[in-house]
């Protein structure tokens, strides 16, 4: 019988709390790796909790991953200038699936954001851009990469910015249809689905999921 391991990064954020609470209800998963800095909320029998250093993150730290899912960032608030963000958002994402596939995970579910391009003239969305394209360099056997909008679910952490954009992306909801449909808010817990979804049963190849994609695999209807 085939052995699936899941080992998330980000695992204590937003998505990442309730995307571990899925992972664990999830039969498809024999265990649930949470690569971490602090205790997680949650306890299960599945659940193992390994605290690292993600400047130090090293191939036995990953040992045994089928399935990789990264939820790592923070803000430039919180970061506090360019190169700390850059060092979260860029280079632990970056090293975490590096060694994730050295170690021989195949699949790979990357949390992004709508608008990431290499090119943008954006700080945010080219570290985000210049991320997807250096894990789509790794050769996964399936990258499914998730751009979504302003997300919507309980934080742990203020975010005065992300709440005003929420409020205002949920009063012009009705009119982000096609094109712009992939700007919609996008709940946690739906985004979860999703990823532990692609997970599971997703193709292979590498795909670009947004708002559309992203409800379609949760199996929610628009």
């Amino acid at each position: 019988m085939e052995f699936n391991a899941a080992v998330v990064a980000g695992g204590t954020g937003m998505i990442g709390r309730y995307l571990i609470r899925t992972l664990i209800e999830d039969s498809f998963y024999d265990v649930i790796v949470a690569l971490t800095r602090r205790p997680l909320e949650v306890t299960a029998q599945k659940l193992e909790q390994r605290f690292v250093d993600f400047d130090r993150l090293t191939a036995d730290d990953m040992v045994g991953a089928t399935h990789l899912f990264c939820c790592l960032g923070t803000t430039m608030k919180a970061a506090g200038s360019r190169e700390a963000f850059r060092r979260v958002d860029y280079e632990y994402c970056k090293r975490f699936a590096r060694l994730g596939r050295k170690v021989g995970a195949v699949r790979m579910m990357l949390l992004s954001s709508a608008g990431a391009d290499p090119n943008s003239s954006t700080f945010y969305l080219r570290t985000k851009g210049e991320l997807e394209a250096a894990v789509s360099a790794l050769d996964f056997e399936a990258l499914h990469i998730f751009r979504p909008g302003v997300l919507m679910g309980r934080r742990t952490e203020s975010r005065p910015g992300e709440r005003v954009a929420a409020g205002f992306s949920r009063a012009f909801e009705f009119l982000m249809t096609g094109s712009l449909a992939k700007y919609r808010p996008m709940p946690a817990g739906v985004l979860a689905a999703s990823m532990a979804a692609a997970g599971e049963r997703g193709e292979s190849g590498q795909h670009v999921n947004y708002y559309p994609q992203i409800v379609r695999l949760a199996g929610f209807s628009q």
